[in-house]
Formats: C-alpha cells, sequence, structure tokens
C-alpha cells in the first residue's frame, strides 16, 4: 500500500511515540481492494468545429440517451476523416477504479456486462485493452450485443458534453453480485448513472451492491452522474444518499441539482444531513470538502480562518474525518482549496478530474484501513476511535486537487502512472 501523498511536507498527525510493527500475516489478506460496478462504456472523442453536439440538443457538461438508429447516424457522422476522434475506456466507476490502483499499487475489482465474444476493433476490445491489470474483470457478467458506446463531443473550450448509446451496460443482474468480494472489500463505489432507471437490472444491482456494503460496515461511495439526471432523479438521490452512501462526490453543478443552493459550502452543509463525506469540485474555482468530526478530536487550522457562506468554514480543517454515527458530538467541517499550481495554463481535458479527486480521496480511506490492521498499536490509532480517513480533510483535499490536476493536463480521463509528489512540478 503507498500512502497517500507527498508525506515530505510537514505531517499534520505525527506520531510521538515510535510503533512500527506490524501484526504478522495481516497485511498478507488482501483486504485493500475496492468494488465497482459501472455502466461498462467506451469514449469516442471528437473535436465539435461543426457544432454537433448543439444540433443534438446537448449542453456543455451534460449527457443524454441515445437509442439505437439515432446513435447509427451519429457514429457515420464523425467517421468522417475531418473529425479527429479516439477510442478509449471510460465510465465514471471505471475511471476511479483505474485510477486508485496507480495511487494505491492494490488491486480493485469491476463488476459489468461485458460482450460474450471479443473481436480486435469491438468497443469491448478498446475496453478492456485500455483497462488497469490491477483491475480485476474476472467478475463481469457476458451478455449478447454490443458495449455501450459514449460519443464525447470536445468544445472549444474543452468542455465535454456526452452522447450515449448503452447497449448492453444496463445488463447486469443482482443476483450476479459476488457477495463475499463485496463484503470484502475496503470501499465500494458505483454512481447514480446506474440507477437512472429503476427497471434496469443494473439499477437493482447498484441498490443491492450498496446495501450489502453497508450491512457490512464498508463504505460506500456514489458520483452524481450529471446535473441532469440529479434534476430527474433528485427525491430518489437524496434516499439513497441518506440509507446507503458514505461519500458523495459531485460537481457544483450537481450539488445545486440535489440541493437546491448554488454556494459550493452551502451544497456540502445540506449533503452532510444525508452523508459522512461530500467532494464537490468547482472546475477553475478548486475543490470544496466537508465531513465530520467529534468536537473532542477536532484539530484547528494553522492557515488563514476564511468566511464565506459559512462564517469560518475553515476552521477545523486540519481534523481527521469521522463518520456521523460514530461521533459523540458530532461537528460538520470544510475545506476549499484553489486549483493545483493555479490549474493549467491549458485546459486540455475536463472529463475525469472529478473521479480523479474522488480515487485520491478512496486512496486515503482505505490506507487508513490498511494502516489501522498492520499497525493497530501507531499513535493514530487511539483505542475505540474509528476515524475514517488517514489524514486530515485539508490534507484530502489537498490529494484530491493534486491528482485532478494531472487529469485536467492530460487528454484521458484516466491515470496511466502513479501520481508524484507535489514538489516534482514546482522544481520544473
Amino acid at each position: 500500500m503507498r500512502f497517500p501523498g507527498s508525506r515530505n511536507p510537514k505531517h499534520y498527525f505525527p506520531v510521538t511515540k515510535k510503533q512500527s510493527k506490524v501484526v504478522g500475516g495481516c497485511a498478507g489478506k488482501s483486504r485493500w481492494y475496492i468494488t465497482g460496478l459501472d455502466q461498462l462504456i467506451v469514449d469516442i472523442e471528437v473535436h465539435d468545429r461543426d457544432g454537433l453536439a448543439a444540433e443534438m440538443g446537448l449542453a456543455p457538461g451534460e449527457s443524454i440517451l441515445v437509442d439505437g438508429e439515432k446513435a447509427q447516424r451519429l457514429l457515420q457522422q464523425i467517421s468522417d476523416p475531418k473529425f479527429v476522434f479516439a477510442r478509449s475506456a471510460g465510465g465514471s466507476v471505471g475511471n476511479t477504479l483505474n485510477n486508485f490502483t496507480f495511487l494505491s499499487g492494490e488491486p480493485a475489482v469491476l463488476l459489468g456486462a461485458i460482450n460474450e465474444s471479443i473481436r480486435p476493433g469491438d468497443p469491448a476490445f478498446h475496453y478492456v485493452a485500455q483497462t488497469s491489470k490491477a483491475v480485476d474483470l474476472a467478475y463481469l457478467v457476458e451478455r449478447r450485443g454490443s458495449l455501450a458506446t459514449a460519443v464525447t463531443f470536445i468544445g472549444k473550450n474543452g468542455e465535454r458534453s456526452f452522447a450515449v448509446a448503452p447497449g448492453i451496460c444496463n445488463d447486469y443482474p443482482a443476483e450476479q453480485l459476488p457477495v463475499r468480494v463485496i463484503q470484502e472489500s475496503a470501499a465500494v463505489v458505483t454512481s447514480l448513472y446506474c440507477l437512472r432507471d429503476p427497471a434496469w437490472p443494473i439499477a437493482r444491482s447498484a441498490e443491492r451492491l450498496m446495501a450489502l456494503a453497508s450491512e457490512a460496515e464498508v463504505p460506500v461511495a456514489l458520483g452524481m452522474g450529471t446535473a441532469g439526471l440529479v434534476r430527474e432523479r433528485r427525491q430518489a438521490a437524496q434516499e439513497l444518499l441518506a440509507r446507503y452512501v458514505t461519500i458523495a462526490a459531485m460537481n457544483v453543478a450537481e450539488a445545486e441539482a440535489l440541493t437546491g443552493e448554488k454556494d459550493a459550502l452551502l451544497s456540502c452543509q445540506r449533503v452532510l444531513d444525508w452523508v459522512d463525506l461530500v467532494i464537490i469540485t468547482e472546475g477553475p474555482r478548486g475543490l470544496t470538502m466537508g465531513g465530520y468530526v467529534d468536537e473532542q478530536f477536532r484539530r484547528e487550522t494553522e492557515q488563514e480562518i476564511r468566511s464565506k457562506a459559512i462564517p469560518e468554514y475553515n476552521r477545523w480543517e486540519y481534523s481527521r474525518l469521522m463518520r456521523r454515527g460514530d461521533c459523540q458530538t458530532p461537528q460538520k467541517i470544510y475545506t476549499h482549496i484553489h486549483p493545483y499550481q493555479g490549474g493549467p495554463e491549458r485546459l486540455v481535458n475536463t472529463n475525469g478530474a472529478g473521479d480523479a479527486a474522488l480515487a485520491a480521496v478512496l486512496h486515503d480511506i482505505v490506507a487508513n484501513r490498511y494502516h489501522l490492521a498492520t499497525v493497530p498499536q501507531c499513535a493514530k490509532h487511539p483505542a475505540d476511535i474509528p476515524f475514517l480517513s488517514y489524514s486530515s480533510l485539508s490534507r484530502c483535499a489537498q490529494y484530491g486537487n493534486r491528482v485532478a490536476y494531472d487529469i485536467l493536463i492530460g487528454h484521458s480521463p484516466r491515470l496511466d502512472t502513479a501520481v508524484g509528489p507535489d514538489c516534482a512540478l514546482e522544481s520544473d
């Protein structure tokens, strides 16, 4: 297990008494993987010079479903040589799992539906070829048909919008869920995309996945998909968050659709009524996070105390995160961080930045579980104090921001190597 972020700078929680004894054999149980259920999908990237997205009624950052005939017409249009496009494995959960494996050095398990036969050039061929070998595909379910395809229109400012032909991606039955794999995961993740239509087999599977994990006290992460989907499923999404979810991940538009609040901090405050930890990406404005700590374990920031919609919102950002149910006197805590190094000089890719931030936070949470199991007597783990994260809320935000930056300056929503320490870029 790699530990999250660079540990060269000041450590917010220094160990005063060295306790380096590792519990024999515990680390070999390989309980440090995460499991995700996703609509397996391949992205076809199109530089939208002719306004095809606008013709289809797509707003920047939004996603729509298209029927088979309309999808075929679109695919024929973009096969014209004047369009520059590339195929890549996609899906928000698949992106998160892939990135987690590079960050942590640990495996992940992917659940979903895939073609029963795969030929070179098929969307499924591209998906398998471009998925990290650390992501276990053994639990995929074979189905007759074609893998889902998402045409990604890239606008002049780098903003992306999506037209999705679903194919077989929703045909994952709940009875195929590997119960023991889920119960022994260090965390599970799925997205609201999978829950769009309650009649879909994958929707029933996603809810059962979250229920199984919640019963086993495995942290559950849920991505909000797109703002249009959140508006469509707002009440159901709120109920799912309150019933099962530990970590909710979204962008600021999705947060507004979910809560009715335009301000990210106020959205955080509202979402924390349902979950234990919130991640809200704000594009060029950075990243806002909120969580819980017991009052007796809160730690005051050493940075400037700032006020926005919530007065002195960052006062306790140096606190390690806890689940609300584990706090005797729970307190909501918040942090905001501006884009790493002010953001890229040239925005190459906005797709997947939120998935990258979620992968970083999941890495921190899994590292905490690993460290607790392997070095239980360490001063980081006081007896009977079940911290959720290895690092402070502030540090988690820094790490998520740093990983998202690597996506923003690249051409893919997926990492292909581990993210280096902060100083690696500062010295360039």
